[in-house]
């Protein structure tokens, strides 16, 4: 069934006031009135509908004054809400649940008659067109066979809701005719309430279905797309700061290796990386028995050459009193480089800092080479931050451009962050060209929680504001670099 219905109301909904004879009965009722005095009832239905505080409170007068004046047994009032019909007041029913079986049932029969834009009656009179009326006859069979007239409201040249008029006995035309001429009149004042009571969303929703901007058959999902659209041809035009992005980390503005000093073993290890220590405390020692055992040599040989050289000065023997020197001297430089490798088997911190790499403590025992790398350390508190960009974006950072950067250990709190070196030199870095940028957090951060907590080893992603730019320009920043470099390929 359609949901969303546009139509010129006027064709088929919108009668005039016609004189009518008199219904039988001695009630007086709008059928029953002459011309004037119908258009006088009518009149008094909208000043009540008017004089109520909100729509609600309108639309229960509007349907109990119907009901008595037309002699129906029920008067039902819905509007067309969010895609559906919703029924919003029933006649001498203040409370009502729209789940309710009977509630839904109403709702079917104005859709029915909103979807043919024309009054359905039922049962159909004689000669009456054609109409599709299943839903009125499931209504009527739930009220034990009562009459049906439901007539759609038109408002602003579309329909937007419908009244159902139910009652023991068939509608005739002069009463078919007075059930038109209300919901003609009456119908657009109570939608004027309707949406004098909506919310703000509900105001630019029923305009922007109007007729002045889109056809009423557009549904809400194609408004949502139309909007996204607009959106979205409007947004490259927008101006947006142009920021490069780029990794980064922190490293210690001075960091000293601790090598082996030669081919060993690793014997014990005393701290990990992240924790302080101080300058000249052991970090680690290595396997010191094999140099031990050659100190122990030296000092015997230096000993027994010693003695040699004394019984020579007592001998007065000129010549063994040179050989014996020269060779108490060697013993004594073997001696001392025994005993120098010796202390070098304890690795000692060069200054007071923080291990920012070398975990040994699961290398106890394991060979190392001379030279190798066991241990970096760096100072505490002097640190660099270093931004690796790619060699595209390098032509736009400039000394002095600021910008913030985000770490892993600590989201949420980005740090201002000021550009003080570009490197003059990319060095390749995980497959691609890159320049060191250097930077330092800004005087407004430096007493920052976030720039206080910053350490060595850290990682993080950068972004460096360069300028104002339009997003267009921005999101084609790349793909315009390599169209370039494409056409000098291409053209020379």
């Amino acid at each position: 069934m359609t949901r969303v219905r546009a139509t010129n109301a006027t064709d088929n909904v919108i009668p005039v006031l016609r004189a009518r004879a008199p219904l039988t009965g001695n009630a007086p009722s709008v059928a029953a009135l002459s011309r004037g005095a119908r258009a006088s009832a009518i009149l008094t239905l909208q000043a009540r509908a008017l004089a109520q505080g909100d729509f609600r409170a309108a639309a229960a007068a509007v349907a109990t004054e119907l009901a008595a004046k037309l002699g129906c047994t029920r008067v039902s009032i819905g509007l067309y809400e969010q895609g559906r019909v919703i029924v919003r007041s029933i006649s001498n029913t203040p409370d009502f649940n729209a789940k309710q079986a009977a509630v839904r049932s109403i709702a079917a029969a104005m859709e029915e008659a909103i979807d043919q834009r024309a009054t359905v009656v039922f049962p159909v009179p004689d000669g009456a067109p054609p109409r599709v009326t299943r839903a009125h006859a499931r209504l009527a069979e739930a009220n034990s066979g009562s009459a049906l007239c439901s007539v759609p409201i038109a408002a602003h040249d579309r329909l937007v809701g419908a009244i159902v008029f139910e009652r023991a006995r068939e509608f005739d035309p002069e009463t078919q005719a007075s059930a038109e001429d209300a919901a003609t009149f009456i119908g657009p004042v109570l939608e004027l309430r309707a949406r004098a009571d909506m919310r703000i969303g509900g105001r630019l929703f029923t305009f922007a279905r109007g007729p002045r901007l889109l056809p009423a058959q557009l549904s809400r999902a194609k408004l949502a797309v139309a909007v996204l659209a607009v959106a979205l041809g409007c947004a490259p035009l927008w101006p947006a700061t142009f920021r490069v992005v780029a990794p980064a980390h922190v490293e210690g503005a001075i960091q000293r290796v601790v090598a082996s000093p030669f081919e060993g073993f690793v014997r014990e290890v005393r701290v990990r990386p992240g924790e302080r220590v101080h300058a000249g405390a052991v970090l680690a020692t290595l396997e010191d028995r094999d140099i031990g055992l050659e100190r122990d040599k030296a000092a015997a040989e230096a000993s027994q050459l010693d003695k040699q050289y004394r019984e020579a000065l007592a001998n007065d023997d000129p010549a063994q009193i040179v050989v014996a020197r020269a060779k108490v001297e060697q013993a004594e430089a073997q001696l001392a480089l025994a005993t120098e490798q010796l202390e070098r088997t304890r690795l000692r911190a060069p200054f007071d800092g923080v291990l920012i790499s070398g975990d040994l403590t699961q290398s106890v025992g394991a060979p190392v080479k001379r030279g190798e790398v066991l241990m970096t350390v760096a100072p505490e508190n002097d640190f660099r931050l270093v931004i690796d960009v790619d060699e595209q974006d390098i032509e736009a950072i400039k000394l002095s451009q600021v910008g913030r950067v985000m770490f892993a250990a600590t989201p949420g709190q980005p740090v201002d962050v000021e550009v003080t070196r570009i490197a003059p030199i990319a060095v390749a870095r995980e497959g691609r060209n890159v320049f060191e940028i250097e930077a330092h957090p800004s005087a407004g951060a430096a007493a920052s929680q976030a720039a206080l907590a910053l350490r060595p080893g850290l990682q993080g992603v950068a972004k460096i504001d360069i300028d104002s730019r339009r997003l267009f320009s921005i999101w084609t920043y790349r793909a315009g670099n390599w169209v370039r470099q494409m056409l000098w390929r291409i053209a020379g």
